[in-house]
């Protein structure tokens, strides 16, 4: 089922994937095939915040947040640059195949960004205006 698309989405930045020098993430944050990423409204109406996610291999980790329509915007715009399909889906998967064990408490707000047609090689570019077009970003503890 796909998320609405004014809602925020919030993809976790390692220490390593974070440029100091620009302040914001970089493309390798959001290399990841079916790209994770929690909903924080959802998260909200538990109980929880994003914060709350930082536990084990996630502690010290920043934060880039987007709405998920602005994944479908920035693949349009990839798509229309190149001049050839390329589409991205932003769906729940709270499936235990999809989540960790020490995350599955708040399967409820997990959420997959998928690309479902182009060529691969649309992916950098998709990944790299993630980078310049978060709406909220927060660093992590460097």
């Amino acid at each position: 089922m796909p998320v609405p698309p004014d809602d925020i989405v919030c993809r976790f930045i390692s220490p390593m994937h974070w440029s100091r020098r620009e302040n914001q993430p970089r493309e390798g944050a959001f290399k990841q095939e079916g790209l994770s990423v929690w909903h924080q409204g959802r998260l909200r109406e538990y109980g929880f915040a994003l914060k709350d996610l930082l536990i084990e291999n996630l502690a010290g980790y920043g934060q880039a947040h987007h709405q998920a329509g602005d994944y479908m915007e920035l693949a349009r715009q990839v798509s229309e640059n190149a001049g050839e399909a390329f589409q991205v889906q932003v769906e729940w998967r709270p499936e235990d195949e999809y989540i960790d064990p020490p995350w599955r408490q708040w399967r409820y707000a997990h959420v997959q960004v998928e690309a479902i047609a182009g060529p691969s090689q649309f992916l950098r570019r998709f990944r790299k205006l993630l980078t310049t077009n978060s709406r909220v970003v927060i660093p992590p503890d460097l």
